[in-house]
């Protein structure tokens, strides 16, 4: 096996070139501060493969090193946009989610698992694991806080763990949804009926909003983004979303691309503050696409138009 060889900038500039991209001399300054392989990636929708004997050959014939650029800083600012969207999510889940448990069970009754838990999905075992290893990591939290709440003896149970209003505010968005997870029925069910809708598409919408924001988080590229777990989606998304058929092709269903995610973050942003500015994002998706009908599909809208109205649409 033949390993990639250290390379100056310059001849990475020049392996964009031998595949066919417009790379100007001013460009290689780019290089020097933005990974090869990161730009290769926005580059990738556009670029053209061929198989010959079992060795893939690409071309970016046609393609300007400016416009991959434009896609890189496109998706950054998107990302930041809609990271703020999901932080706003996250923090109104969070406060419903203490509020729910804090009224049912007491200051300290998250604590206590088998209180709340889905009994019917978990086992004892898988209850007690659980909860030790919430317990631990709740307090590797606390040992970062400097919030002088942390240190009030009226705030902390005699094993040092704060009331459910200060613990939860401490879940990474990954833990909070493993905490979703394993609520009970009636519990998942009145979280969920705050942000208009079912316990699934709550459940499935918050686990797919926890890997994008992963995304967002750590310089991802959220633009091309394809979801492995599809998220549930509601009938009239349909109108808007690029649909695909099944190989037998028997069945239809929508894209795993980033308006989807889309959809889901309108509806619930929209349920905790219908006045959301949402110039940003709609700026964000106006710029990818481009007044191009093929831009539009490769973010996942049925077409130009339905992406330039995507926002409007599901407010509807």
């Amino acid at each position: 096996m033949e390993y990639p060889k250290p390379l100056t900038f310059e001849a990475l500039a020049d392996l964009f070139k031998q595949r066919g991209m417009e790379v100007l001399d001013k460009d290689i300054e780019k290089l020097k501060h933005i990974n090869y392989y990161k730009l290769k990636e926005f580059a990738h929708p556009f670029a053209k493969t061929q198989k010959i004997q079992n060795k893939v050959f690409v071309s970016y014939e046609g393609i300007k090193f400016s416009e991959v650029l434009m896609r890189y800083y496109q998706d950054k600012n998107l990302r930041l946009h809609l990271l703020h969207a999901i932080e706003k999510i996250e923090v109104s889940v969070k406060t419903e989610l203490s509020h729910k448990l804090g009224l049912k069970y007491g200051p300290f009754g998250y604590l206590l698992f088998y209180q709340w838990v889905h009994r019917e999905k978990y086992s004892s075992f898988e209850v007690e694991e659980k909860q030790y290893k919430f317990k631990v990591s709740l307090l590797k939290s606390m040992k970062r806080q400097n919030s002088p709440e942390f240190s009030r003896k009226e705030n902390l149970n005699k094993d040092g763990f704060p009331t459910i209003w200060l613990g939860i505010d401490l879940l990474t968005f990954g833990e909070l949804v493993i905490i979703l997870d394993l609520l009970n029925s009636s519990l998942l069910s009145d979280i969920a009926a705050k942000y208009n809708t079912t316990s699934e598409e709550f459940l499935s919408w918050m686990k797919c909003l926890s890997f994008i924001r992963n995304i967002c988080a750590h310089n991802g590229n959220l633009i091309d983004v394809k979801l492995k777990t599809k998220p549930k989606y509601r009938k009239k998304w349909m109108s808007y979303l690029y649909l695909r058929t099944s190989r037998d092709g028997k069945q239809t269903y929508p894209t795993d691309r980033l308006s989807i995610v889309l959809c889901i973050v309108i509806h619930m942003v929209n349920t905790i503050n219908p006045n959301y500015r949402w110039k940003n994002i709609k700026s964000g998706i106006f710029s990818l696409c481009r007044d191009s009908e093929e831009r539009a599909h490769l973010l996942g809208f049925r077409s130009l138009k339905d992406a330039k109205n995507i926002i409007k649409y599901i407010l509807e």
